[in-house]
């Protein structure tokens, strides 16, 4: 999913996310092979995070590969009110180009760094779970600058085995135009360190770009 949550892996406790993403536009197809998500808890209720994809752009111009945008990020869950009650976090992120990489001149990343700075708060429903985050976004020009919000809620169908639904938006500084993405995904225990990972989603309105026809991911979580 796109909308986080306020989880971390716990003390001294890696979790890693090893996927293949798939977004597709007219005319252009973007994948990341891999996408790594790293995860690192640093006591119980704090998480580093290192995110970066390996980029495949195909276009009109051919075939672009290399390095995508890098990312950062320090998550702090500042409310536990346990694991039936509400929690909420920060999770403020720092989006950036490698040195060196010139991934922006081939269409593979951004050249501008960029600021995330969300709030996620989640809570148990019973039979479903409720997940919400929302925050701003900064950058050095004004067409970096915006808003994000999302909302899942899931359902364990059996023990092991989640299914979750998504609406994220994505706005303009001023709210003038907005892209709104729906999105299905569901999370399988294949053991108790390995998990499963599939989503599947696509924009139902864009104005902040081109429409993104499909949007899917495939992988696996691993605990350590």
């Amino acid at each position: 999913m796109i909308t986080d949550d306020p989880g971390t892996p716990g003390p001294g406790r890696w979790e890693i996310n090893l996927g293949w993403t798939d977004q597709r536009t007219p005319g252009s197809t973007e994948y990341g092979l891999p996408l790594l998500d790293a995860n690192y808890g640093l006591g119980e209720r704090v998480e580093l995070t290192y995110e970066a994809p390996w980029s495949i752009v195909r276009d009109g111009s051919g075939d672009h590969t290399g390095p995508g945008d890098s990312l950062i990020g320090a998550k702090w869950r500042f409310y536990d009110a346990g694991d039936d009650g509400w929690q909420a976090s920060v999770y403020p992120q720092l989006t950036f180009l490698d040195p060196d990489s010139h991934a922006d001149r081939r269409g593979l990343a951004e050249p501008d760094t960029t600021w995330l700075l969300p709030v996620e708060v989640a809570k148990d429903l019973g039979p479903i779970e409720l997940n919400v985050d929302g925050g701003r976004s900064l950058g050095p020009r004004a067409s970096d600058g915006g808003w994000i919000a999302g909302v899942v809620l899931g359902r364990e169908v059996r023990k092991g085995w989640e299914v979750d639904g998504e609406i994220h938006v994505n706005a303009s500084e001023g709210f003038g135009r907005s892209e709104w993405i729906e999105n299905l995904g569901t999370r399988i225990n294949l053991s108790d360190r390995v998990i499963l990972m599939l989503a599947l989603g696509r924009d139902f309105r864009n104005q902040l770009g081109p429409r993104v026809s499909l949007l899917s991911y495939l992988g696996f979580q691993i605990l350590h």
